[in-house]
């Protein structure tokens, strides 16, 4: 009796792991592709852009287009885009260039660009200039030092120093840019899970991207540059972010 009781137990417990294993098999996943905006007029000259906008440049289509070589072979279930300007025009020409051309481009305000208040259209050199010296380093208008500032200064510190600088008090402070991205975020990956999962697009920008990787992935992408066309690759299963791909122009050389 005493016997019988044992393998009966030890029978539920093999029924109860495999039934585990399944669901971890079957676990949905979800990939997110967040591609940065095609350069812009401000980004060629040098000016503060955020919530300010500025029309791609013919560098910045080339580079849309080029982006959207490298997705075509691509299923996506979803696209989204931020609202500005510069970042549903990159989402258009990319999805021009594959076969999903008719996938409807959900605009979604969360996906800004940190606002940088007052400092909008200004010259960059003068609102990295204060933040950089504070840092014992010297701003470079072509961002060749950025992983080193940003090895010394966190997202939140830089966000809250431009706020405090601002003499409008019109920047963005960290909670607010978190709270946006973090929703956004969320949203996205709950739609694609209730649908089985797959692979979504959305459109943002360089500071939001980097960002969202300091939320969900932290630690894992300090100092990466994220390129104008570039590509993030962010896997959501189980209840986990995982980075497989950071500011990525590869498709230049081999389609995703």
């Amino acid at each position: 009796m005493k016997y019988g009781k044992i393998v009966q137990w030890m029978v539920c417990c093999l029924v109860m792991h495999t039934g585990q294993l399944a669901v971890a098999a079957d676990s949905p996943v979800v990939d997110v592709y967040l591609l940065r905006h095609g350069k812009t007029m401000f980004n060629t000259t040098s000016q503060v852009q955020g919530w300010s906008d500025t029309p791609l440049t013919a560098e910045g289509i080339k580079g849309a287009e080029e982006a959207g070589r490298g997705l075509a072979a691509t299923h996506f279930i979803a696209v989204y885009s931020s609202d500005l300007g510069r970042a549903r025009a990159t989402a258009r020409i990319v999805l021009a260039q594959g076969k999903q051309g008719m996938l409807p481009v959900q605009e979604d305000e969360r996906f800004r660009e940190w606002s940088y208040g007052s400092f909008e259209g200004r010259p960059d050199v003068e609102m990295w200039t204060p933040l950089f010296r504070q840092q014992g380093m010297i701003f470079d208008p072509q961002w060749g030092n950025w992983g080193a500032f940003t090895s010394k200064m966190s997202d939140r510190a830089i966000a809250q120093a431009i706020h405090d600088a601002d003499p409008r008090g019109w920047a963005e402070t960290y909670p607010q840019i978190e709270s946006r991205l973090r929703a956004g975020m969320q949203d996205v990956v709950s739609k694609a899970l209730a649908t089985g999962g797959g692979k979504v697009l959305v459109v943002s920008h360089g500071g939001a991207i980097l960002t969202i990787l300091d939320l969900l992935v932290a630690g894992q992408a300090k100092g990466v540059d994220i390129p104008n066309s570039s590509i993030t690759v962010l896997r959501y299963q189980k209840g986990q972010y995982h980075l497989l791909k950071a500011g990525d122009l590869g498709y230049l050389h081999s389609p995703f």
